[in-house]
């Protein structure tokens, strides 16, 4: 249960970003800018969800973060080549849109590992348990 809270508040962020279109304004194509996301949260909160079980959040804050920032460099050379181009480089156009949905990836993933990180322990191993 206790992972199950960290993916819900994860996965409201990502409504949110979905909602107002957010990836629009950081360089993804408007036509898919919202399907990018809405493919590549859930993944990612699936992700999240299953890297936690073996490995703490501090240690995949790191992780997801750096995902993150590779997938957006991709995402956004291949929009920089693609647009050179004239729309002629299908290999970029491909790097700018499966780019964006990595990047959603990894982003959802990476809000995750954070909520999780900061998020109130309530295990009974915990040392203010074993006082009581």
């Amino acid at each position: 249960m206790r992972h199950l809270i960290p993916a819900l508040a994860a996965a409201l962020l990502m409504a949110v970003f979905i909602a107002f279109d957010l990836a629009r304004p950081l360089g993804a194509h408007p036509w898919w800018s919202q399907q990018t996301l809405l493919i590549g949260a859930p993944i990612g909160l699936i992700l999240a969800s299953l890297a936690r079980l073996k490995l703490q959040p501090v240690a995949q804050i790191p992780a997801f973060g750096a995902a993150t920032l590779l997938a957006f460099a991709a995402a956004k050379y291949g929009q920089l080549q693609f647009a050179a181009s004239y729309a002629e480089n299908q290999l970029a156009g491909q790097a700018w849109y499966f780019g964006w949905i990595f990047t959603a990836i990894s982003g959802a993933a990476l809000l995750t590992a954070i909520i999780d990180c900061f998020a109130p322990q309530s295990d009974s191993k915990s040392p203010a348990a074993k006082t009581r």
